[in-house]
């Protein structure tokens, strides 16, 4: 009853359960994306010099230890206002913001609302669908996609086949059939942060420096149009892995010497970070 009155009535943002690893001046925040969790980044926080960066990596709402309401929508501004109070807490004022998947959705809406505190965007395997008519392709892509989209939420018991056909992620979706409650931030985050996105809006003429990385074999996320979409605005680029939706070791090399060129990137695997962690305590 609490929970629900301070986090639903009165939206309060819920403490997120997350990692901390290194001790450098350049923070870096790591957003993963649906049905998955922080470990995700494990092959690139490996890779970040704990003496020259910060890596900071929650598990959003309703994934890995993190809160499971079921009195929220989750959608980006829920993500995005729990992951701005877990940046306060930990005294995080300026860093390079990387999200993956859903998680670039969430990364865009939070660069929207904070632009002057991050200094660089990754947005790593977006999903992202502009409701752009003209470009035809894209539209069409769009359509089907989110068609798929709908019919996983509405359809849990049946959207293995389909996801297993489209987007390869199948495995780390199971673990999500277990219960209702389990279930329920899955299909709440397909239809009200990836089928209700903004984030192509937010993109037309963001002014923080983004860097979009597609992987070539990413059968998850359509690509059509896009670089067309937003070539008017100079502060983007766009790079390709040869990748499906995940990370492998060779991608997050290259998406290290993205967030730190400057950087000396320490591939010892006997080095590896021990990560610090606050639970999920209000």
């Amino acid at each position: 009853m609490f929970d629900k009155l301070w986090h639903g009535r009165l939206r309060r943002p819920f403490n997120l359960y997350f990692q901390r690893f290194g001790q450098g001046p350049q923070a870096v925040v790591l957003l993963h994306g649906i049905t998955s969790d922080g470990s995700f980044w494990r092959p690139l926080i490996d890779l970040l010099p704990a003496a020259k960066c910060t890596v900071v990596v929650p598990d959003l709402l309703g994934h890995g230890q993190s809160p499971r309401p079921s009195f929220i929508k989750y959608t980006t501004d829920d993500q995005a206002r729990a992951v701005a109070k877990l940046l306060r807490k930990q005294g995080i004022k300026q860093y390079i913001l990387v999200g993956h998947s859903m998680g670039c959705l969430v990364a865009s809406r939070f660069a929207h609302m904070t632009p002057g505190k991050i200094s660089n965007l990754l947005l790593y395997e977006p999903p992202l669908y502009g409701d752009v008519p003209e470009f035809k392709t894209h539209a069409r892509r769009r359509k089907f996609y989110f068609g798929i989209y709908e019919r996983i939420a509405a359809n849990p018991p049946g959207r293995l086949t389909t996801a297993r056909v489209v987007a390869r992620i199948s495995r780390n979706w199971t673990k999500f059939l277990d219960s209702e409650q389990a279930w329920l931030p899955i299909e709440r985050s397909l239809r009200n942060t990836i089928i209700a996105q903004t984030c192509f809006d937010e993109l037309k003429d963001i002014a923080i420096q983004t860097d979009i990385v597609h992987g070539r074999l990413d059968m998850a996320v359509s690509r059509a149009d896009l670089k067309r979409m937003l070539a008017h605005n100079t502060h983007i680029r766009f790079y390709q892995t040869t990748q499906n939706h995940g990370l492998s070791a060779r991608s997050a090399r290259y998406l290290a010497q993205l967030i730190a060129p400057d950087l000396i990137i320490s591939q010892n695997k006997k080095s590896k970070q021990k990560g610090t962690h606050a639970s999920t305590a209000k």
